[in-house]
């Protein structure tokens, strides 16, 4: 039997986890996810220096791309620093591995959040993204509501809300739009109700998947470290909600993020 074949669309394989935990580091990840079947991953950056290494990675291995940001967490941590920052990933985007700007957004779960800087940090990545005529790839929590409002002021700029975790009428509302929607471990979860009933609506050719490894690992390793050699069960378990078979789901959603990044 053919193996199927899956496209990890978000992935952090430069986090410090891969190079402690993983047997044989990052390089150990790599050949293990090659090998349970993973044909593609987009590693996303969240800083300069991060968006890097994830370019470094992208050189490294053929089918690996980068997405270069700076994430509304890291934004509220480099104060005066955070103009040359958003420069130098501006620079990064001429790369010829980099397929996307991102992860930008907002994260309004800690209570500690500096909002005028996450929105700052957003909207002058959004700016950029309509410049260079990028896609972007969205970090949204607890913030859906301006998530929204600042998308819509952008009608030109094209993303996908990473790692969904918004409800069936917001999935709808965003793929109106002509974005995209990807769904990570969380959708095999028993409790995310919410998440399950948006990943069944959400149009074919706006589908995506991805691990968000080393972070939310899916049904049966929750607890354990994520990387995407386990981006097989996400595949399974949308496979399920919406009625088709893995290796359908797979392809869609290969073909989507081949589609989505530019990537030939």
């Amino acid at each position: 039997m053919e193996q199927i074949k899956y496209f990890d669309s978000h992935a952090h394989l430069d986090d410090a986890r891969f190079v402690n935990e993983f047997d044989g580091g990052t390089d150990g990840a790599v050949k293990a996810s090659l090998e349970g079947g993973v044909c593609g991953i987009v590693n996303i950056g969240t800083n300069p220096e991060n968006s890097r290494i994830s370019l470094a990675l992208a050189e490294k291995y053929p089918f690996i791309h980068a997405a270069v940001g700076i994430h509304p967490s890291d934004a509220q941590y480099l104060g005066d620093k955070l103009d040359s920052a958003l420069a130098e990933i501006e620079a990064m985007l001429s790369h010829p591995k980099c397929v996307a700007l991102g992860e930008i957004g907002l994260d309004y779960h800690y209570d500690n959040t500096d909002r005028e800087v996450q929105l700052y940090a957003f909207e002058e990545q959004m700016k950029i993204a309509e410049r260079k005529s990028v896609h972007v790839v969205i970090h949204d929590r607890e913030a859906h509501g301006e998530v929204m409002d600042i998308i819509k002021r952008y009608p030109t700029v094209c993303g996908v809300l990473h790692s969904f975790s918004g409800s069936a009428e917001m999935a709808r509302q965003i793929t109106d739009l002509g974005w995209y929607i990807s769904f990570s471990g969380p959708v095999t979860y028993k409790n995310a109700a919410k998440v399950k009933e948006a990943a069944k609506i959400v149009p074919q050719d706006r589908l995506l998947v991805e691990t968000d490894s080393p972070y939310l690992p899916p049904t049966p390793h929750r607890g354990k470290m994520n990387y995407p050699g386990y981006i097989a069960y996400t595949v399974r378990a949308l496979a399920e909600l919406r009625g088709i078979s893995e290796s359908e789901c797979a392809e869609i959603t290969r073909g989507n993020a081949v589609r989505f990044f530019g990537i030939s």
